[in-house]
């Protein structure tokens, strides 16, 4: 069971532009950073990174542009993450800016325009070095919203989603996803389709978090299946067990690893019970998971903006999203997320303790 301690805004938006991709990570010295996108309108191709700071969690500062020298020519969309070594890494994608105003989405050729990797590793989480861009290894666009992960080894991982582009020179096998490992200041990076199912298949909203036991764990929005809410296992860090259904069906999940091989996973939930961010927490074993708790943890006002039934392909009516879940050193916990209610636009936290 989780007890709320508190609950806020970490940004309100104040000229309208929209607030998306909200994460948080844990610096060096136990200030709270929250990481975040705004855009002018949901689909726009004008993303720009922001991050905010917190010294106890409740109280946020002002938010400032991570890289205000890409404004207006990159759009860049990328997630906070700690590392297994005390740093702070970013990861994500990012696309070149054609025009004011240009979708980076088509509802016709139901993907986006082409784009690239990116990542960063920060020592403080405060000062951010250029990012550096990894070219799509298979002919797809490529949407990474859960960051990059630096395990234990020392190694960088990011997995990705193939979309279909919407110049569409070529057929994509949108049928798996596709995971990236290297280095962070090698040159290098192998390419692995994982995660290979049958048609139809679309994965979305994947991240890829390694446990305290070692292993790691996969969680994914299929958006093509009933059983949307899905992960994989992997003892090796090379073959992965799965895709497996959850216990419960939502949509876009953020993760982090507990204490004890187990991990925390927040997730939207439009269409079964409370209409919100929930919020589920799992024992993992290597052929299957334990459901320990799982509730709604903060509650909307509309599921969308308007009367759209809440489904993949309606996602740029969505009224609230993409949630993440941190484990604190206390051993609390914090959600954030995106919102969109009334006439109200930012990026709320809610703080947690699991009794």
């Amino acid at each position: 069971m989780f007890r709320k301690i508190s609950e806020g805004d970490v940004y309100v938006s104040g000229d309208g532009r929209m607030t998306s991709g909200s994460r948080v990570a844990v610096l060096p010295d136990g200030t709270l950073a929250c990481s975040f996108m705004l855009n002018s309108k949901s689909g726009a191709n004008d993303f720009v990174p922001m991050i905010a700071y917190s010294k106890d969690g409740e109280v946020w500062g002002e938010a400032r542009e991570i890289y205000p020298e890409l404004t207006g020519k990159k759009s860049t969309f990328i997630s906070l993450r700690n590392t297994h070594d005390g740093r702070l890494v970013l990861g994500g994608k990012q696309w070149d800016i054609a025009y004011p105003g240009e979708a980076f989405w088509s509802d016709e050729a139901g993907g986006m325009k082409e784009n690239a990797l990116v990542y960063a590793v920060s020592d403080d989480g405060v000062n951010f070095p250029e990012l550096k861009r990894l070219e799509i290894p298979f002919y797809a666009s490529a949407e990474n919203p859960g960051g990059a992960l630096i395990d234990s080894n020392g190694r960088l991982t990011l997995i990705y989603s193939p979309y279909p582009t919407i110049d569409k020179k070529e057929e994509v096998d949108t049928c798996c996803m596709v995971k990236m490992t290297g280095r962070p200041n090698g040159a290098i990076f192998s390419a692995d389709k994982f995660a290979k199912v049958p048609e139809p298949c679309l994965y979305a909203e994947s991240w890829i978090e390694e446990l305290s036991d070692g292993k790691l764990f996969v969680s994914t929005w299929q958006t093509a299946d009933k059983n949307s809410s899905q992960y994989l296992i992997s003892t090796d860090g090379k073959e992965f067990k799965g895709p497996f259904a959850q216990p419960f069906h939502g949509q876009s999940t953020g993760i982090c690893a507990g204490r004890c091989g187990d991990v925390f996973i927040a997730y939207n939930q439009r269409k079964e019970g409370t209409v919100g961010v929930w919020l589920a927490h799992e024992k993992v074993g290597e052929d299957g998971v334990e459901v320990v708790a799982n509730e709604p943890v903060w509650a909307a006002e509309a599921a969308t903006r308007g009367e759209s039934s809440g489904d993949f392909t309606e996602w740029t009516d969505f009224s609230f999203g993409e949630p993440h879940v941190k484990l604190l050193p206390d051993g609390t916990l914090i959600v954030v997320l995106w919102y969109e209610q009334g006439k109200k636009i930012g990026v709320r936290y809610v703080r947690l303790i699991e009794e």
